[in-house]
């Protein structure tokens, strides 16, 4: 029991990182490069197949963490990329180190971080209703503090 939470505090320091890495590209260029996000997605689908294998998590709770990640992936999609395809690629590695439920959580504390830095940004008359806003920094703070929120 004890090893399975010092793996899960290691996966947990080391995909923070990762997302730290992906919020300065966003910030800086707007994007994350493919191969970051390839990093990622095979990384954490290799841990997922070891934990699977290990008996620790379920082949049907990997496919479910899959669903916040895909649907903004749908999203993307339906929208013309006004949510990039970055974001619901994030969230798909977000889903397999985490789990649906804390990569939910993370997502929703995401999402009303980013609503109330925009709603600043608009009274404020910094930007107007068509600025482009990165959003894998509101990811990482969410993620972040879901991670507390869960332990």
């Amino acid at each position: 029991m004890f090893k399975v939470q010092l793996e899960n505090i290691f996966l947990n320091i080391i995909f923070m990182v990762f997302l730290c890495i992906c919020t300065v590209f966003d910030i800086r260029k707007k994007e994350i490069p493919i191969y970051m996000i390839l990093i990622g997605i095979i990384s954490s689908f290799g841990v997922n197949i070891w934990q699977i294998f290990e008996g620790t998590i379920s082949v049907t709770g990997v496919s479910v963490s899959l669903f916040p990640g895909l649907f903004f992936l749908l999203i993307s999609f339906c929208t013309k990329e006004k949510i990039g395809y970055g974001d619901g690629l994030i969230l798909i590695v977000s889903g397999l180190v985490l789990g649906f439920y804390q990569c939910f959580l993370g997502l929703c504390i995401s999402l009303i971080c980013s609503s109330v830095f925009a709603l600043l940004l608009l009274v404020l008359h910094k930007a107007r209703k068509d600025s482009e806003l990165a959003f894998v920094p509101f990811l990482t703070i969410g993620m972040g503090v879901s991670f507390f929120v869960w332990a």
